[in-house]
């Protein structure tokens, strides 16, 4: 039987099960300011019970099982460490499987192969700027993360197999040369997040799903040994040993008391996401962790993110109830900030030929045929199109107009699309849409390793974060991937310290 350890229940209810997911395979610090002085006679305290029990003892636990969880496991794996990644869920994934897939990468050894020779320092000033106008703040991280992604991108491919699409074929097509997809295109995140699974495991990660973590474990020294993890179903505790904790949570995008707490202009929104409920934020807070940004409003998207990310790929259009033309399509969240800031309820997403046979073809065909109800057409004409709508032919043909002169003069005035600025021909389809919640900005702090602040500005022995439950994840896949690929490096090395320290 262990001693017992010192440890504190952050309160972090349950959680209501996200769909799908990744099927489990086998396989100069400062001390938390938390800890009470305890005797070594009557040993740590414990505030809650059962008393702690370690069950497994593993050099580093990881918290959460989406992208930036998985890649921060990779580099102590790597290094012959032994490494557990614990899920809340009953899948692995997190809500990185079923997102877009869509990643803003420059300098990839796919985009060189592919004849695209931009590095991310080059397409950095880009990027900067779209950051800037997010609202990001640390610029010298964000760019940290940015020129990262295209190495986590190459490890990926190299060491686990991960599958992307050719980047070539989109960019001839119209797209962007700052975008990678998974192999098979939007949502398939099977392509990269599988293998990944698999190579981890067959480096000897465990995997344990349904187990939410509930409390940080510390010893009587106030530092982090481990942490409490219970089960979703049943509340059982299970402890874990572990000389290092990465914190892998996500955001709290799902949970609606925070968002009424730090973004109150947002808590009307629905929420994409279920899972988002900011555990891992109130665990580190709870353990001294400085949060920051956390009113900060998130961006939004549609709630078929899919959908929203077909501008990218191929010619649509976007118009509101009443026909009117009201967001660049080639943004994917700008038409949900448009309409909850105008107050409109929802929009169509217009579309034709060209992208329902287009390289996006299978996600036009699988997002339109779950959500037959919210599809319109085909038309044969903008006339039948604005009736099927229930719009004044004369407002729909009028925005057709407008964006026939933009394709004509090959520059979009009113709204300042780039991206597959083109013709769209029929027959004309229409998907209805509604704005909503998936992401937040907010998070815990952490330094260019990823290592936990508290409020004095000093690092919490043992703990790490990164990915969106940080707040310097600034935006997307990719980005997160190299958070974790960064902070799974730190690990390493601490830990290798650690063992020439003693």
């Amino acid at each position: 039987m262990e001693r017992r350890a010192f440890f504190k229940l952050v309160g972090a209810g349950a959680v209501v099960a996200a769909g799908g997911g990744l099927a489990a395979c086998s396989s100069g610090a400062v001390p938390s300011p938390l800890a009470p002085a305890a005797s070594e006679e009557e040993g740590p305290r414990v505030f809650e019970n059962p008393d702690v029990s370690f069950s497994s003892d593993v050099d580093v636990l990881v918290v959460g099982s989406g992208i930036a969880g998985l890649s921060a496991a990779m580099a102590p794996l790597e290094a012959g460490r032994s490494v557990m990644i614990a899920e809340k869920l009953e899948l692995l994934g997190g809500e990185s499987y079923s997102s877009t897939g869509v990643m803003h990468v420059s300098g990839s050894a796919l985009q060189k192969q592919a004849g695209i020779e931009t590095t991310a320092e080059q397409a950095w000033d880009t990027r900067r700027q779209e950051f800037a106008d997010a609202g990001i703040t640390d610029l010298d991280f964000a760019k940290r993360l940015f020129v990262t992604a295209p190495e986590w991108v190459d490890h990926l491919v190299d060491e686990y197999g991960a599958q992307f699409e050719n980047p070539g074929d989109h960019v001839k097509a119209g797209a962007s040369d700052r975008i990678l997809l998974p192999k098979r295109g939007l949502g398939d995140m099977e392509s990269i997040m599988t293998p990944l699974r698999d190579g981890l495991s067959s480096k000897g990660a465990a995997f344990v799903t349904g187990l939410r973590a509930s409390a940080f474990v510390v010893d009587a020294s106030g530092a982090v040994c481990g942490m409490r993890l219970r089960d979703a179903k049943t509340d059982a505790a299970t402890d874990v040993r572990a000389h290092a904790v990465v914190m892998a949570t996500g955001g709290f995008a799902s949970s609606q008391p925070l968002v009424h707490a730090n973004v109150p202009a947002q808590e009307r929104i629905g929420c994409y996401t279920t899972a988002s409920m900011g555990e891992g934020q109130l665990l580190c807070a709870h353990l001294g962790g400085q949060l920051g940004d956390m009113g900060k409003a998130a961006p939004l998207t549609s709630d078929l993110p899919e959908a929203a990310a077909w501008g990218l790929f191929g010619p649509v259009l976007i118009v509101d109830a009443l026909g009117r033309r009201f967001a660049r399509e080639d943004d994917l969240n700008a038409a949900a900030d448009a309409c909850v800031a105008d107050d409109r309820g929802y929009w169509w997403t217009l579309f034709g030929k060209k992208l329902s046979s287009g390289a996006q073809a299978r996600s036009i065909a699988q997002v339109t045929t779950k959500n037959a109800k919210r599809l319109a057409g085909p038309f044969d004409d903008v006339e039948a199109l604005a009736g099927g709508l229930g719009i004044a032919p004369e407002a729909l043909k009028a925005v057709f107009d407008g964006y026939g002169e933009a394709v004509d003069a090959g520059k979009d005035d009113a709204f300042g699309r780039t991206a597959f600025l083109q013709e769209i021909e029929p027959p004309y389809y229409a998907l209805k849409q509604f704005p909503v919640r998936y992401k937040t900005r907010g998070g815990v702090r952490t330094d260019a390793d990823g290592r936990l602040l508290n409020a004095a500005g000093s690092a919490i022995a043992n703990v790490y974060a990164c990915g969106s439950v940080a707040a310097g994840s600034v935006e997307g896949l990719a980005t997160n991937g190299a958070f974790g690929l960064i902070v799974g490096r730190a690990v390493s090395k601490a830990l290798d310290e650690g063992d020439a320290g003693e």
